[in-house]
């Protein structure tokens, strides 16, 4: 992933770096990232320019700086995430930084977190969004007050140096930011970069209308793209010299640059840029605008800003809720008379009216109610006191006497009224706001803020108490104090959340990441207590069975002593039972609908996955639905999964793998019934055999006492031959495509009536039965034939909705198409791996599920780009399926992974190893079929190993089959 450079207040930047402190769970998440915390100089204005080159500078020094600065900019890609302004607009997070606010639990953002911040959602996004843009994006530049919402794969591989991604709004909408103007025609469509012919700051509505007519205009999102040489045209202006590798200027720190008017205005065909930017060289710059089709734009950069974000948010969701405490038990939503937000309370929590923000009260306030507009700041100072901050919703905290304002009145009015000599130069620096002990914070003193004939007694202990400015308050704050006023919040939060589980059923809780819940559970101490007392009445509410299970999980991480009960594999098993009931698995009643001589002839497609492929994994697709694209394939020609069965006249069952060389022979239900061992040779089919009657438990009607008696009773014993000319742990979905084969196999000899959706239903519980846990694309990849897109929606049934895509480049002939099948010879057992990502999945862990957003996304990509038939943009498919897989587990990539895609050098546009990853097949997206012939020809001359080879492959026209003799 793409480092993050993160900017916040200086004095948070101390705190949050001194290992000795007890930091805050959202900086915990960031700093599992590759993480820079930078903040920018005391009194010094750097502007979103200078200021983007400051923390880079002083990221570079902090990795030691033995490249050159310009080196460095070249070796990876940046994400630059500015959250260290002054917040005068929105003072509730001036001393957090804004990308850190608390985001309300709505329904609509998910994965959801019990103190889920602005950054957990701006960060995963963004830096997909620069990985999307491809190498020549060094850094993506954003706000932390800024919040888009968009599909990340709309941004295509970028050329130009600096690359702004814009959005189409209304004209009234976008005169209050940046806009850029492009030509009409074809090269105006999404997803490409479109050559900007100028660009306006804040302009006037009738301006971008009249611009219109012959332009189209989007609107500046305040994301930038820049490649390397822009971020050395940036130092260059900020007064870098690169001979001496210093910045050449009198503090030795880079100069005053804002980002989006000196640079924007640059942007254009005949734009005129400033003498410094040209001198450094902009004009050698290419320049572009990308649009982001259907972005949505979240502005919190002032109060007002934060409440109308928020209720759109709010609204967005599919039941909107009213008069309801959302998120961590610190925020609160819109009421009937409109948006509040109110957070940090540890308190009773006062009636507020619309319009609203309160922050931070503390345990022991005597506030009862506020006025429509009225806002409260209260952050903790010195051990025990606590500084107070009213203000008004619209107070910019800027400016002086009549430009000022102080809770809503002009700042030299409101001065001259409360006692105060006017001799700030800007209200931003009045020392007007008392330090005062928390039963002080009441009523009374809030009323005098806002009092235009203030209190006499009130004005007499304002002026009694210490006072501080906002621009003091930052160096002032305790935020040790800060956060554990806000985990107090939290840790009653979560309790709330089980409460309303025991009390009204509301299983909402489980829909967060239990993950963070169970590291937060670890540092308090009381919490953990209740829960694990509270145990069994929690799962008993807990009425889903994947809700249970995350339970037992949610146990099982947070005790180390555990009973039985609460150790992961119980929560494995709770789910698996309950899958195997959700398929409506039908008892059967098998009888022999064969001749004494003939033989059922089942064979299969191996399937390839080329997106999706994790998002079929219970519980993942029973809570989110599921989408894979993955075409069904011969190898040489032919079926490779292949079942034989024949009735023999012995009351038995013979087993032989012709593949693997072995036999085993089941005379007892005991025999038969020891399937769960995904090692052994014939857990499979035992597995199968059970599931179509032959095991009790799965028999309609009464069982017979043995084996030999139910055989009789069915007319024949039955000798069973598998084929799998498909190495072990290949990746092509083997194990569950055996198993569909088998089934169907034995649905035709035992007369049965199953349908392909019977089929499919009964491997996914054969998995279950076998523990190994897997999903449904790889027997839906073989039982439906060639390229298909195979969706499920979210639900206990999984039932398949199948699009077909053809033709497709994979059907051009071998030889003419870029596509080739490389068998690595190495083999990696599923079974583990699958385990540790379900528990993932079972904990809902919040970087696991956004992980498989995106590949659930980009498998409709994968369908788009089978539809237009390009192979380029199924190369880009290939390529995110892989790299979206190994951030999922880092183990799927392995050094011979990577000395195969050494030895294919720049012939190679994309690879990816196919199924779950590490070993098997690769799948090779040559650039074209020349270069196809050349990569054979290099890895035939250097194989990986003895048994490393090339298979040839065909898309699979018919999916599996069954014939009898």
């Amino acid at each position: 992933m793409p480092e993050l450079l993160l900017t916040v207040p200086a004095v948070l930047q101390r705190f949050l770096t001194d290992s000795t402190k007890d930091r805050p769970n959202w900086y915990r998440r960031r700093e599992r990232e590759d993480l820079f915390l930078g903040a920018d100089p005391a009194a010094i204005r750097l502007g979103s320019g200078g200021g983007t080159v400051h923390v880079l500078w002083k990221a570079w020094l902090h990795q030691g700086g033995r490249a050159s600065l310009e080196e460095w900019l070249r070796s990876t890609q940046r994400l630059v995430l500015h959250s260290g302004g002054e917040s005068r607009r929105l003072p509730a997070y001036s001393c957090l930084g804004k990308a850190f606010l608390p985001l309300p639990d709505l329904e609509n953002l998910r994965p959801r977190i019990f103190d889920q911040t602005l950054s957990d959602f701006q960060v995963p996004l963004y830096q997909e969004t620069l990985i999307e843009a491809g190498p020549t994006a060094a850094a993506l530049v954003a706000s932390g007050d800024v919040w888009l919402t968009f599909d990340p794969t709309c941004v295509p591989a970028t050329h130009s140096d600096i690359v702004g991604l814009g959005m189409r709004v209304r004209p009234e909408i976008a005169k209050d930011f940046g806009v850029f103007f492009t030509n009409q025609g074809h090269s105006a469509r999404s997803g490409t970069e479109r050559t900007i012919t100028r660009f306006l700051q804040k302009p006037t509505v009738a301006d971008i209308q009249k611009l219109s007519q012959e332009h189209e205009f989007l609107v500046d999102t305040g994301l930038w793209l820049l490649s390397a040489a822009a971020l050395e045209v940036l130092f260059k202006r900020c007064g870098w010299n690169s001979r001496i590798q210093q910045f050449d200027t009198p503090n030795g720190l880079p100069t005053y640059l804002d980002l989006y008017t000196e640079v924007g205005a640059s942007l254009g065909e005949r734009a005129t840029p400033t003498a410094a930017l040209k001198a450094s060289g902009i004009r050698a710059l290419f320049k572009s605008v990308i649009e982001l089709p259907e972005a949505r734009f979240y502005h919190v950069g002032s109060s007002r800003q934060l409440l109308e974000s928020m209720e759109q948010l709010q609204w967005q969701s599919h039941t909107p809720r009213r008069n309801h405490t959302i998120a961590t038990a610190s925020v609160s939503a819109c009421q009937n008379e409109g948006p509040t937000w109110e957070e940090g309370t540890t308190g009773s929590s006062p009636k507020i009216d619309r319009g609203s923000v309160v922050t931070g009260l503390p345990a022991g306030h005597r506030i009862s109610d506020l006025m429509p507009g009225w806002c409260i700041d209260v952050a903790p100072v010195g051990a025990s006191k606590y500084l107070v901050r009213p203000y008004h919703i619209d107070d910019s905290f800027r400016g002086a006497g009549k430009d000022g304002k102080i809770c809503g009145l002009t700042s030299d009015a409101w001065l001259r009224s409360h006692g105060f000599s006017s001799t700030a130069t800007d209200v931003f620096h009045a020392r007007v706001y008392p330090v005062v002990s928390a039963a002080d914070i009441s009523d009374e003193l809030i009323d005098w803020y806002f009092a235009a004939t203030p209190s006499e007694e009130i004005t007499s202990f304002v002026h009694k108490a210490e006072l501080l400015s906002c621009a003091e308050l930052p160096e002032k704050i305790n935020y040790a104090r800060y956060f554990d006023q806000r985990n107090t919040g939290y840790e009653a939060s979560v309790r709330r959340a089980f409460e309303r589980l025991l009390r009204d059923g509301d299983a909402s809780v489980f829909e967060q990441d239990c993950t963070e819940i169970a590291r937060f559970l670890a540092g308090r101490p009381k919490l953990k207590s209740w829960l694990l007392t509270n145990a069994d009445a929690i799962e008993k509410a807990a009425t889903k069975p994947e809700h249970q299970a995350r339970f037992l999980l949610l146990l099982a991480q947070i005790t180390k002593r555990t009973p039985t009960r609460f150790r992961s594999e119980a929560g494995f098993e709770r789910l698996r039972g309950a899958l195997v009931s959700a398929q409506k698995i039908h008892l059967s009643r098998p009888a022999l609908s064969l001749k004494e001589d003939q033989i059922v002839w089942a064979r299969s497609p191996a399937r390839i996955d080329l997106a999706g492929g994790w998002t079929d994994t219970p519980p993942y697709c029973l809570e989110h639905g599921g989408a894979v694209l993955n075409v069904a394939v011969y190898l040489n020609g032919q079926p490779p999964i292949q079942v034989f069965i024949r009735p023999i006249l012995e009351r038995l069952i013979r087993l032989r793998s012709i593949d693997q060389g072995a036999q085993e022979t089941i005379e007892t239900f005991e025999a038969l019934a020891d399937f769960r061992h995904p090692r052994g040779s014939f857990s499979l089919p035992k597995a199968a055999l059970s599931l179509a009657g032959f095991l009790p438990e799965f028999f309609q009607g009464k069982a017979a006492k043995s084996l030999k008696a139910h055989l009789a009773a069915f007319g024949a014993g039955l000798e069973i031959s598998l084929l799998s000319a498909i190495p072990k742990g290949s990746g092509l979905g083997t194990s569950s495509i055996i198993g569909a084969t088998l089934l169907a196999a034995l649905n035709r000899a035992s007369g049965l009536n199953w349908d392909n959706i019977d089929l499919y239903s009964r491997v996914l519980a054969m998995e279950q039965l076998l523990t190994t846990g897997g999903g449904w694309q790889d027997q839906a990849g073989a039982i439906f034939p060639g390229a298909k897109l195979i969706q499920t929606e979210a639900g206990p049934t999984q039932s398949p909705t199948v699009r077909y895509v053809t033709p497709s480049p994979l059907d051009f002939p071998q030889s003419e198409n870029a596509f080739l099948l490389y068998y690595t010879g190495a083999t990696r057992v599923a079974k583990g791996i699958l385990q540790e990502i379900v528990r993932n999945m079972f904990l809902n862990d919040s970087q696991t599920v956004r992980i498989l957003e995106r590949i659930r996304a980009n498998a409709w990509q994968a369908h788009l780009a089978f539809q237009t038939g390009s192979a380029k943009d199924i190369h880009r498919v290939v390529a995110r399926s892989w790299r979206l897989n190994q951030q999922l587990d880092s183990g799927t990539r392995t050094a011979e992974t990577d000395r195969i895609i050494e030895i294919c050098g720049d012939l190679l546009s994309a690879s990816k190893l196919l199924g779950a990853g590490g070993g098997g097949f690769m799948l090779l997206c040559a650039k074209d079929a020349a270069s196809a012939r050349q990569i054979r020809q290099r890895l035939e001359s250097n194989p990986l190993n003895s048994r490393a080879r090339f298979v040839d492959f065909s898309v699979a026209k018919a999916g599996l089959e069954v014939t009898v003799s």
